[in-house]
């Protein structure tokens, strides 16, 4: 019986002491490497099987005044802190070596670098264990995920909200949508006041672009509003780190959606104040730059934006932004259209062929004016309104026709008198054209061309060559509709007739008649006579007029003297 009993206490603490061994050797493989040290923290603490004592054995216990009490706690904060930021640990990802060691040649493994920052699972002798500084910063990283102050919310639920549905329980619905309620409602609150008040102290600035700052930024706030309420509310729900992903991602698009959209409309601000002092300028090369500062600014943040969100989609953005440099050629060739009206469009600004507003002629089929010159296109507006878009690869290699740079606008045409008009009112009316383009104002006075050019088929043809000092093409034609009623006035005061195409039969009727013509010059009979009538009209004849101006000083461009010498005989 004593054998037997003996026997019992040999076995039970041989047992006893195999299953310490064992357990300890356990503990051992627990921590032997990076991977089994953070499986052993994740593993022990899923509701199926949780044990926060197992979870906490990769813990450095050294620093710790009650490892007992204080290494299951961290332990559980650590795990809370990753679930509630919606950090998802793949513990495949992790080396599985228990000689791992890191770039800079160290013993350690930090988890999530960039989102924890100090979070290490350090060698210590034959075991991988979460460094003391690593667990001096979990209540740190507590305190910021849980800001409010909340924990273990669910334990305090009634039995009737610890219901689950789709894996959650019934009380995280309801808080969801308790989010979404005050989310909203802080929204409309946001925009009320910025709308309202802050608008209205904005105005008592009498500063007009923070009021236009104001009014573009109520909505956008709004939404930064709705993305703090998820931000600081949802991990407090303690939803399992998937979902915890799932929601922070969104929340973070939300964030940065609404100031890409703030940027966006600022934008707007900005090329308005712009525009403003581009107005007040005598040059239009800052018109022309404000609408291409407007569209690139906002190209560019859109880019921010999406490379943003990109990386919160766990996205490489460095290789992507090296792949892309790699199919640049590709991307060049497939694009060469773009890129040669991108190049088009930095030439315009370069080589300035025309402005805003300037009036142009580009090749045989677009005419109109200049509207906005983009990176791609141009837009001029037609004389009928409609818009043409011209490629800027086209204006690089055909000929702008740049009306709007002209200093003086030409008016060419010709003037036709009847054959009857005697010679010298022909002469006086050229006279008296060059009189009218002297003191009409919006016409150049220094060179114009009023002659008697040729004997028409059906009238003496005066040619008009003259040119308006005008600053566009209204003024142009209304100083043209000027210069035209006054030639139609002298031409009345002359008693000259405009000719018009046309075939006139003469009969020979009564010689009498013929002969009563007044100042009629009797023709010569004899050659003698011809040749005096020749030499008359040569130098120092009687009947010759050199300087062909004799009856009110010729107006030629410049000459002054005409009408000085005209006041001084009239008075």
């Amino acid at each position: 019986m004593r054998a037997g009993i003996m026997c019992s206490v040999v076995f039970f603490v041989v047992t006893a002491a195999a299953a310490t061994a064992g357990a300890q050797q356990a503990g051992k493989e627990a921590c032997s490497t990076p991977q089994k040290a953070v499986e052993s923290l994740l593993y022990w603490q899923q509701p199926e099987h949780k044990n926060l004592d197992k979870a906490s054995r990769c813990l450095d216990r050294s620093r710790m005044t009650d490892p007992s009490r204080q290494a299951p706690d961290l332990a559980n904060k650590l795990k809370k802190v990753l679930d509630g930021r919606g950090l998802y640990v793949e513990v495949n990802d992790i080396p599985d070596e228990a000689d791992h060691k890191d770039p800079a040649d160290n013993s350690e493994y930090e988890l999530f670098p960039n989102a924890l920052g100090g979070i290490k699972v350090v060698k210590q002798g034959d075991a991988w264990v979460f460094s003391a500084s690593a667990l001096e910063r979990v209540p740190e990283l507590y305190s910021d995920t849980f800001q409010l102050g909340i924990e273990d919310l669910g334990a305090r639920m009634p039995d009737w909200l610890r219901g689950e549905v789709l894996g959650a329980e019934l009380w995280q619905f309801a808080g969801v949508l308790l989010l979404v309620f005050l989310a909203l409602v802080l929204q409309k609150l946001v925009v009320f006041t910025v709308g309202t008040y802050i608008t209205r102290l904005a105005g008592k600035l009498n500063i007009a672009w923070i009021e236009q700052v104001v009014q573009k930024a109520d909505k956008p706030i709004g939404g930064l509003a709705m993305a703090a309420v998820f931000f600081v509310g949802f991990p407090i729900l303690g939803f399992p780190v998937r979902v915890s992903q799932i929601a922070l991602f969104a929340t973070r698009v939300l964030a940065a959606f609404s100031l890409v959209w703030m940027g966006y409309r600022l934008v707007d601000v900005l090329a308005d104040i712009l525009a403003a002092k581009a107005s007040k300028t005598d040059t239009k090369l800052d018109d022309q730059l404000v609408p291409m500062v407007r569209k690139s600014l906002k190209v560019l943040l859109v880019v921010i934006g999406g490379l943003f969100i990109l990386q919160n989609l766990n996205v490489d953005i460095g290789s992507l932004l090296a792949g892309l440099g790699i199919g640049g050629l590709a991307f060049a060739l497939a694009a060469k259209d773009t890129v040669a009206n991108l190049f088009g469009s930095m030439m315009i600004f370069l080589d300035k062929p025309f402005q805003i507003g300037d009036w142009v002629i580009i090749g045989s089929d677009a005419e109109g004016t200049v509207e906005e010159v983009g990176f791609r296109s141009t837009r001029i507006r037609t004389f009928y309104n409609s818009i043409i878009t011209v490629p800027n690869a086209r204006l690089v290699d055909t000929a702008v026709d740049n009306m709007g740079l002209r200093r003086y606008r030409r008016y060419s045409t010709t003037l036709g008198l009847t054959y009857d008009t005697p010679p010298e009112k022909v002469q006086a009316f050229c006279e008296g054209v060059r009189a009218i383009i002297q003191a009409l104002p919006g016409m150049r006075k220094d060179f114009y061309l009023v002659e008697f050019k040729e004997y028409g088929d059906s009238a003496l043809a005066i040619m008009l060559y003259c040119f308006m000092d005008t600053p566009d093409w209204a003024a142009e034609v209304r100083v043209r509709t000027n210069l035209n009623l006054e030639i139609m006035r002298l031409a009345r005061e002359l008693g000259v007739e405009f000719a018009f195409p046309t075939q006139t039969v003469h009969v020979d009727s009564m010689p009498a008649a013929r002969a009563a013509t007044a100042d009629v010059v009797k023709a010569p009979q004899d050659t003698k006579q011809l040749s005096e009538m020749v030499r008359s009209f040569g130098p120092g004849g009687s009947r010759a007029r050199a300087d062909g101006f004799d009856i009110a000083g010729g107006f030629d461009p410049g000459n002054t003297a005409a009408t000085k010498g005209n006041a001084e005989n009239e008075n």
